[in-house]
């Protein structure tokens, strides 16, 4: 029972193949408490048909975090998974060789998105240490092609430690268009906007201009060779030409890639494709059948209320409906910003303060001393 389809869709347009990962319930599972589930990576013609079976990753429970597939270079799937002690690794699979291979391309680093383009890598890179930040960075050739060791990439802009950037896509000529993720905490609710920027592939010290924001979370997006840029979200399929945004329709959208003139995404329950302009859409997989259940915490026709609860966006891109006390604080966490008052807050799988500050906001020294800054980040001296 392939009943769903997890974010991710990559086309690979040497051979016209799409590879996508496949949410399948094994013939055996305990579905008493916590329902397991294959993550399974499939692949399928793009002119439809039906998908078959490049591999199956591992095991994990229904509202767990699996893996995302970003991009096929050169005979090589890249795909991340979730290893709750280390992050999200990206990983090289070679459809040869049918080798995975764990890519860190700096220590210290873990890749949230990845593009390969013109003769570049880029990553939206979560980098930790005495600069903690979220980097853009980029890579001479295709990550993990150059050898054992992948040589130290190029930082090319810092959106600092409280904005953490979503996807990064090479655009029309040195354009490299990425997103950033803010948000606010009114009290009962976390809202969420992004933020595209117009940067270039060489990069510069200080954040590029704002293309435009959008209100809530995109998902992902893609730039057509005409400059226009595709972006999807729960609320659906867009075009953005110039100051003009185009809704192309109100499917929810997980993860998008677009090929010449046409555009393949994944609305969590398929594939299909559409033109540019919103039109000759086309279903290319059918899931199986099965019974649609919302996910835990998640009510509503749509499965669009979390009641009592904020939505929370982890490592796969699936939403999760994650219960908050008294304070508007969240039970569980995965990123700092999750916890509200960045940067006094932390996240160890939980929120805390940071050592030393205590109070309701996480923002009081915890003794009669002095609150001081480096790097943007709060000390107790």
């Amino acid at each position: 029972d392939c009943s769903t389809t997890l974010p991710g869709v990559a086309l690979d347009e040497t051979t016209n193949t799409i590879y996508y990962i496949a949410r399948c319930r094994p013939l055996a599972s305990d579905t008493s408490q916590y329902p397991f589930y294959n993550s399974t990576i499939k692949r399928v013609s793009a002119n439809g048909g039906v998908p078959t079976t490049v591999f199956t990753t591992f095991l994990y429970p229904a509202q767990g975090n699996i893996g995302r597939v970003f991009t096929v270079a050169n005979g090589v799937l890249y795909y991340d998974r979730t290893v709750r002690s280390i992050g999200n690794p990206l990983i090289a699979y070679n459809l040869q060789s049918r080798q995975d291979t764990f890519l860190y391309p700096t220590p210290g680093a873990f890749q949230s998105r990845l593009d390969i383009a013109g003769g570049y890598s880029f990553t939206c890179q979560y980098e930790y240490g005495v600069n903690t930040s979220y980097s853009i960075v980029r890579y001479t050739g295709a990550i993990g092609q150059t050898g054992s060791t992948t040589p130290d990439g190029v930082r090319l802009y810092s959106l600092g430690n409280s904005i953490p950037c979503s996807t990064v896509r090479r655009g029309v000529g040195s354009d490299l268009i990425f997103t950033g993720i803010t948000y606010i905490y009114d009290g009962q609710n976390t809202i969420y906007t992004t933020t595209f920027y117009r940067g270039t592939i060489s990069g510069s010290n200080t954040l590029p201009p704002v293309l435009f924001t959008v209100s809530g979370l995109v998902a992902d997006f893609d730039v057509a060779s005409n400059g226009a840029i595709i972006y999807g979200s729960q609320s659906g399929l867009f075009s953005r030409v110039g100051t003009t945004t185009t809704v192309l329709n109100n499917e929810p959208i997980t993860s998008l890639t677009i090929s010449g003139q046409r555009i393949l995404y994944n609305n969590g329950v398929t594939i299909r494709s559409t033109t540019l302009e919103g039109q000759a859409t086309t279903t290319l997989i059918q899931p199986t059948t099965g019974n649609c259940t919302c996910r835990s915490g998640f009510s509503g026709n749509n499965c669009q209320n979390c009641i009592n609860g904020q939505v929370q966006f982890n490592y796969d891109g699936i939403p999760s409906c994650v219960p908050v006390n008294a304070a508007g604080v969240p039970t569980t966490c995965f990123y700092d910003y999750q916890c509200g008052n960045v940067p006094y807050t932390v996240c160890f799988g939980y929120c805390s303060c940071k050592t030393n500050f205590t109070g309701d906001r996480w923002n009081q020294c915890a003794a009669p001393k002095s609150i001081t800054f480096r790097n943007e980040i709060p000390y107790f001296e």
